[in-house]
């Protein structure tokens, strides 16, 4: 092999092991589906990808896992080999110790009182100090449509002590705290594992939006829903800190817009797909119970006891100074 060969054999492999710091293409990733009906990160997708074509600039959407995990994809992020990447909260608690306060139950009402609490606090600030140790910048959050409440087979819910011995599936060990609060049982079930689980009996329920069941087709074996209004459920944008700071500060504008125009997008979606999730539930057999007269208090008191287990105390009365 000559010198010359060898440098051109040396140069291919440095660009296919390193990652092309450029504003374009840029690949998006997210592990739902490509459908804009119950997929609010595909709608951020599709409006980011809008915004930034206007500028000549191309946004490969990467969707249902094909760039890799939630683990595997915040891996790519982090060294630039995937420019924006959309990703579960558990991502963001691995890179931000801080940031569970942002997700305890019954902290926000509302998407709205998030969005709200987030942008006076100056929270992402606290968080982004944190991620920028992986390579990661936090620019904002995708909602997926609809409030927490707690799905059942079989077992109607009207007040908390309903819920004495049930098993309800558990994305963690912190999650099964607020649940033996309730009176009921947590057991840690991969999503992916959830319907074999709820048809099983090892669980009988689980906490999530209706818009989680719907889209996961759950609803042939869940039969009752009952609405805690719970908390929002936000995903977790994510971008490439080293691509990021490698552009223009023009280009940065157009992808700081680009964000900006998604979540825009993605909270006129929520509004309009959350406000039919529970008559959507109707129509799929799902039997809607509401609490009985002063039993979410019950709920509340009983989460807010355990919330500094969960969290750190000092952010979650940061963020409890910010509520209405």
């Amino acid at each position: 092999m000559t010198f010359k060969t060898l440098l051109a054999s040396a140069a291919t492999m440095a660009a296919l092991s390193t990652p092309a710091f450029a504003l374009g293409p840029i690949n998006l990733a997210f592990a739902g589906p490509e459908d804009a009906k119950v997929d609010g990160e595909y709608v951020f997708a599709e409006a980011f990808r809008n915004s930034l074509a206007a500028h000549d600039v191309e946004v490969r959407i990467n969707p249902n896992n094909t760039m890799g995990k939630e683990d595997e994809r915040l891996d790519q992020v982090s060294t630039g080999l995937i420019e924006v990447n959309l990703g579960n909260p558990a991502m963001l608690f691995k890179m931000s110790p801080i940031s569970p306060a942002l997700y305890l139950p019954f902290m926000f009402e509302s998407e709205q009182q998030m969005d709200d609490v987030v942008a006076e606090s100056g929270i992402l600030d606290q968080v982004n100090a944190q991620t920028a140790d992986y390579g990661v910048m936090i620019p904002g959050f995708n909602m997926r449509g609809g409030l927490v409440g707690i799905f059942t087979t079989d077992i109607p819910v009207t007040k908390m002590s309903d819920l004495e011995g049930v098993r309800l599936r558990a994305q963690n060990g912190e999650q099964i705290k607020f649940f033996e609060s309730w009176g009921a049982k947590g057991t840690v079930v991969s999503f992916a594992e959830v319907p074999n689980a709820l048809q099983t009996g090892v669980a009988q329920g689980y906490f999530n939006p209706p818009s989680s069941a719907i889209k996961a087709r759950h609803t042939d074996i869940l039969t009752d829903f009952v609405p805690l209004d719970a908390m929002p459920v936000a995903r977790v944008i994510m971008l490439s800190s080293d691509w990021y700071g490698s552009l223009s500060e023009e280009e940065q504008g157009w992808v700081d817009a680009a964000v900006d125009d998604g979540i825009a997008a993605n909270r006129q979606w929520s509004a309009s797909y959350g406000a039919d999730l529970i008559n959507e539930l109707g129509n799929l057999g799902v039997t809607v119970t509401e609490l009985e007269p002063g039993e979410r208090d019950k709920f509340v008191e009983a989460t807010k006891a355990i919330w500094d287990e969960a969290a750190d105390p000092a952010i979650v009365d940061e963020l409890e100074g910010y509520l209405d």
